[in-house]
């Protein structure tokens, strides 16, 4: 039993063109009715031609299927940037507050214990202070009050003589 190939009705304009994919042109295995309305294409040939025009758009869609897979990655790395941004002022906003405590507790911990020992050390040097002032005070009444002693006057009297004496001679 012999196999005839199958053959499908094609418009003979299709047929009259000469430019066309060497699948389409008739080669010697196919049968060809010349009609002026319709010539006649072998199975084996429309299927070749299906897979030839389907590895075009294939490789096509590749490329463009590859330039669709750029544009993602780069929205995505977009996308992934604007959430990082967003999510770090989300945190900080959130974690303000927190952050403010926390820089008050710091400072307190590292700063008050120095306050406390120059309080301490300024309230010793302000008693040191106050000692030397009382001290001197007492002192001043004391030269005052002996200058006010008669004895003290007289003795300042007889040493003025004594020396007014010593230079007369």
């Amino acid at each position: 039993m012999s196999s005839r190939p199958l053959s499908v009705l094609i418009p003979s304009s299709w047929s009259q063109q000469k430019k066309g994919p060497a699948s389409i042109r008739s080669n010697g295995s196919s049968t060809q009715v010349h009609s002026p309305s319709w010539s006649t294409l072998s199975f084996d040939q429309l299927s070749l031609y299906a897979r030839r025009a389907s590895n075009s758009s294939l490789t096509l869609l590749a490329n463009s299927s590859e330039q669709e897979d750029k544009k993602r990655r780069r929205q995505r790395d977009k996308i992934s940037q604007a959430l990082q941004g967003f999510s770090q002022v989300l945190y900080m906003s959130l974690n303000d507050c927190s952050l403010g405590f926390y820089r008050i507790s710091d400072h307190i911990h590292r700063k008050v214990p120095r306050i406390v020992e120059i309080k301490k050390k300024l309230r010793q040097s302000s008693q040191k202070v106050q000692v030397a002032i009382l001290d001197i005070e007492d002192v001043r009444k004391n030269v005052c009050d002996i200058e006010r002693i008669e004895s003290f006057y007289n003795i300042t009297q007889m040493i003025e003589k004594s020396l007014d004496i010593l230079r007369q001679r």
